[in-house]
């Protein structure tokens, strides 16, 4: 017997019919479908979006009022859909079908739009016990996404739920009896399991998404023929909504639970964390090497010392007071005096902080007795075994590593409401401190037998023991504070941005930005991540990070006692921090130097691995915030993700469907992740279309093709190799060492650079990108929040016309405090092999530079800058007024670019290696012409070195040099030759390397080794 057929027996179908009015314009068609076992309800709110309720008889609602919608919805007042046909068992509408059986009420659903395509069929299960379910027909599912984080594969980047076959839940009496939960994975370190219940199936036909709105602990099972999903909960309601491909699928699943607000612009920029800032000396220290090494930085986090650290297990212990603790002197380093005058020499120079609060409140604290005082706003023992009489119950208290401390009630609006108003107002809102970290929310610890204030539910009342709150419970702290912002606008009109671990659908709409937990530092822990970014971004999650570097740092590999391991710490460090500088928000290192640590670890970029590489990259994504801040309205405008995975636009493309470690960033960007030891090169693909490296402005035409071995040490610097659309405009901003911040500011104050600068890769075909600016912090950005839209959007468009390019900034709409009314325009060109001869400006020729230098300090004019590449600037000019560009091109030669590498290239102090070859650009074997190479990574660690090496540590280093321009078509040979101390010259033994160049562009690596 198969599982569908043992779900329910034959019975008697009942069908009852209502239609409720939910708001003067539309009507919400119901019907009730009831056998003696189970009840269905079906609710269809659009063309292609239907609610479904199954319940046992006795926890049925009676069909009359809408479905309940948990926390999570945020979109309850649908219009229906423009047609409903009702035939019995059977109910359409323009864009589905949807059929019950009636003898085990189970819902197939088609799209009309497809042919009638059977999207699946759901089935309900064992609706009469407390562990029940669904089982789905996978149908022409091929590959499944979303469902939150949960790490599954170590040192993996990829991987469908297919492929992950389940997302577990734990038994009962583990860290996740009740769904999220804090879980170790890999090795050291603790990641959070956050359940985010929505799945979309891709298949070669149609698509769908699921939605399963169920607060409970659940576990999806993908190994059987029949999918098995089972939860705790009274009724199982879930949403389907079909789609014509994944951007229309996420657009819904992002109306139905909310879109995020607009982050301040400061959160696109790096704020440096540890655990912990004991004092303001130490923040005060990093921030002036910040300056000195030219770093942008935009602000820092503060740990639990702010309010005076922890004592385990102790009840003096000032876990979560929410209050600083301005004295020193119960004998320790915490000391935090004067926070409102230190917070605003902060903000005069421009530098932010992010403050953690807790949900734990110690007993012996002001906090914990104003709040008895008031109200009781704490979890509480069950009263007889029963959770419905606060007043009998007793507040419980935890014991831990924090102290001894009840645990906050976030389901009491009354008692969220007071501690915003009585501790984060005024200690950190209304001092200038509106950005904050929500810590340990899944809850970490909790006593399983506590209750709560609870929430309603349509048929059973309220619900309020921790299984019904505990995996809302971080969803609605984080609500507390979003919404104590909007309520507090007339006083503090600022953005609040939240930093959390925990969450569940919809937390998104508060502002919340997730990260992975406490992190092993290992780079395949990176990889791990990177895969559950994925995932993170099908279920609405656009702002998602990592401790970057690792928390638990003490864990990483060949760290005994963290004498021989520099080298592989700074790899590490260095490539999560330029991952972080791409797909992380914020960009954020952190480790934990306070408990675990018998050792200090450095999290500043300019304090641990390869500082000059950090730099570029974290420059990097400051040039592009522009873009970045664009992204970030179409996420809150449209529903678009930020950064989805490569298949999200090119779902039709076989090689992507599992592939988590390259990104997207908007539609435009792709870069790849790099998280392995001793990665010099690595192979990129590129879906069909015409690609330019980001690095190199090379360009490759591809049908779906890897390209191999790209560099990702370039003039010795580290770089994720990343590649731009044809047709795209990147809108960046002006950065240089003196830039300090996201807003542009500079420190040697001079003014804000308000230039507009635009890469622009050249596309055969029309294309476009809006640009949007405010003021960057305050709410007055959101229209529904606001009489005033104030945003300025500025269309940004290019096309091919005859044998010019078109670059077109309009008139901008809309305006906001501070906008500049004029402003110059830069433009960066990548051409296809070729090079301008004039370009004009609203039809008037702009002045030619032949040099740089002669360009950079000219008002306006263009310049050609070689490979591939032209720059034309105008003067300041209205930004009411269109401005074209026009640039006028002819062919060049082209030219290939090779990779070399030489590996097992040991040197003592004072040896250097180069390469040198057969052709010109290499020299022509002549020595005082070779090219010096760049030492990059290094493969292993071994205890016991070559001989010839001083001393223990790495072993087989790689050097690598990119050459440009190079002889297209062209075979030659070449060597690496190693340069001693004492100008001795040693060659590579054996034969030539050989190589071919190909007719334009990157022509692949090629090695070398001693």
């Amino acid at each position: 017997m198969n599982t569908v057929s043992k779900v329910f027996c034959m019975c008697l179908l009942t069908i009852s019919i209502f239609s409720l009015s939910l708001n003067a314009h539309s009507e919400i068609f119901h019907k009730k479908f009831t056998i003696d076992s189970a009840t269905l309800i079906v609710e269809l709110l659009d063309d292609d979006l239907v609610h479904f309720e199954y319940a046992s008889p006795s926890n049925s609602t009676n069909g009359s009022s809408p479905i309940y919608q948990s926390p999570m919805v945020y979109k309850s007042d649908y219009s229906g859909p423009t047609s409903i046909q009702d035939k019995g068992n059977s109910l359409e509408t323009s864009d589905l079908i949807v059929h019950i059986n009636s003898s085990n009420l189970c819902v197939a659903v088609r799209d009309k739009t497809q042919a009638n395509t059977l999207l699946t069929t759901v089935c309900p299960v064992d609706l009469s016990l407390a562990w029940k379910g669904i089982n789905i027909s996978p149908s022409g599912t091929e590959n499944i996404y979303g469902l939150g984080q949960q790490f599954k594969k170590l040192g993996s980047a990829d991987g469908d739920w297919l492929a992950h076959k389940v997302r577990e839940a734990q038994p009962n009496g583990q860290a996740q009896a009740h769904g999220n939960g804090f879980m170790p994975f890999g090795q050291a370190g603790m990641v959070g399991n956050v359940q985010f219940p929505v799945i979309y199936s891709l298949g070669s036909k149609a698509d769908y998404a699921l939605f399963l709105d169920n607060v409970y602990k659940q576990q999806w099972d993908f190994e059987a023929n029949w999918w098995e999903v089972r939860m705790w909960g009274d009724q199982i309601r879930f949403y389907i909504m079909s789609g014509a491909d994944l951007p229309d699928l996420r657009k819904d699943y992002m109306e139905l639970v909310g879109r995020p607000p607009v982050p301040p612009k400061k959160a696109f920029g790096l704020w440096l964390s540890e655990f912990g800032y004991k004092n303001w000396n130490e923040v005060d220290t990093l921030l002036s090497a910040a300056r000195t090494n030219n770093f942008p930085i935009d602000g820092f986090v503060l740990d639990l010392f702010w309010f005076g650290g922890i004592k385990a297990n102790n009840p003096d212990s000032p876990m979560g007071k929410l209050d600083w603790d301005t004295s020193n002197n119960d004998g320790n380093d915490y000391y935090f005096p004067d926070p409102a005058g230190k917070v605003a020499l902060y903000q005069q120079d421009n530098i932010s902080l992010v403050a953690i609060e807790e949900s734990y409140i110690n007993k012996n604290t002001a906090t914990y007795n104003d709040m008895m005082q008031t109200g009781n706003y704490f979890s509480y023992a069950k009263s007889a075994g029963k959770c419905d009489d606060l007043q009998q119950g007793k507040i419980t208290h935890i014991n831990d590593w924090f102290g001894d401390a009840a645990m906050l009630d976030w389901s009491d609006t009354a008692g969220a409401g007071w501690l915003h108003l009585n501790r984060r107002f005024p200690n950190l809102s209304n001092i200038g401190i509106t950005s904050h970290w929500t810590d340990l929310g899944e809850p970490e610890k909790y006593n399983p037998s506590s209750c709560y204030d609870g929430l309603e539910t349509a048929v059973n009342g309220l619900k309020n023991s921790h299984g019904d709150i505990h995996n809302l419970y971080n969803f609605l702290w984080n609500k507390s504070i979003y919404e104590g912002y909007y309520q507090q606008r007339d006083k503090v009109d600022e953005r609040s941005f939240i930093v959390t671990r925990s969450g569940t659908s919809g937390i998104q709409r508060f502002g919340a930005a997730m990260w992975s937990g406490d992190i092993g530092s290992n780079l395949d822990l990176l990889a791990s991540h990177s895969n559950a970014q994925l995932h993170m971004s099908f279920s609405g999650i656009d702002y998602y990070g990592a401790d970057i570097g690792g928390f638990r740092r003490e864990g990483m590999p060949y760290n005994q006692d963290h004498s021989g391991n520099r080298q592989y710490e700074d790899e590490l460090y260095t490539q999560w921090f330029a991952n972080g500088a791409w797909f992380d928000v914020p960009v954020r290192p952190h480790t934990d130097n306070a408990f675990q640590s018998s050792q200090r670890y450095e999290t500043a970029p300019y304090l641990v691995g390869y500082i000059n590489s950090n730099r570029e990259n974290i420059r990097q994504r400051y040039a592009l915030i522009p873009y970045y801040y664009s992204l970030a309205y179409r996420a809150f405008l449209e529903g678009e993700p930020v950064m989805p995975p490569p298949l999200f636009y090119y779902q039709d493309d076989i090689n992507l469907r599992e592939m988590g470690h390259e990104k997207m960033i908007g539609k435009d960007l792709l870069v790849g992740v790099v998280a392995n030891h001793g990665e010099y090169q690595r192979n990129m693909y590129l879906p069909a279309g015409k690609w330019v490296n980001y690095h190199s402005n090379e360009w490759l035409d591809s049908q779906g093709q890897w390209l191999n071995q790209v560099p990702v040490y370039r003039n010795k610097l580290f770089r994720l190799p990343a590649f731009v659309k044809a047709g795209a405009i990147i809108p960046q901003m002006y950065v240089d060492a003196n830039s300090k911040d996201a807003f542009g500011h500079s420190k040697n104050g001079t003014a804000v650079h308000n230039e507009l600068i635009l890469k622009v890769v050249a596309g055969d075909n029309p294309a476009g990108f809006t640009l949007y600016e405010d003021d960057g912090s305050t709410l007055s950005y959101d229209a529904k929040k606001q009489p005033v839209y104030n945003t300025r959007t500025t269309l940004l468009t290019q096309k091919k016309q005859g044998d010019h390019q078109r670059v077109s900034i309009h008139a901008s709409s809309g305006t906001y405090a501070g906008a500049p009314k004029s402003r110059q325009n830069t433009v960066q060109l990548i051409l296809d092999n070729q090079q301008a001869t004039d370009v004009k400006l609203n039809n008037m020729s702009l002045t030619q530079y032949n040099s740089k230098n002669s360009f950079d300090g000219a008002s306006s004019g263009w310049y050609n800058a070689g490979n591939n590449v032209v720059y034309a600037k105008t003067a300041s000019m209205l930004t009411s007024k269109v401005k074209y560009l026009d640039f006028y091109q002819q062919s060049t030669p082209a030219i290939s670019s090779a990779y070399f590498a030489c590996d097992n290239g040991w040197t003592n102090p004072g040896d250097e290696l180069y390469l040198v070859g057969s052709i010109v650009e290499l020299g022509n074997w002549n020595l005082n012409r070779a090219i010096k190479m760049n030492p990059s990574v290094y493969h292993a660690y071994i205890s016991n070195p070559p001989p010839n090496h001083n001393g223990p540590g790495p072993s087989a280093p790689v050097w690598t040099k990119i050459v440009a321009p190079l002889p297209v078509n062209t075979v030659f040979t070449w060597k690496c030759v190693k340069k001693l101390a004492d100008n001795i010259w040693v060659w590579q033994p054996g034969d030539n390397n050989q190589h071919t160049t190909v007719a334009s562009g990157y022509s692949g690596m090629t090695m070398g080794s001693f």
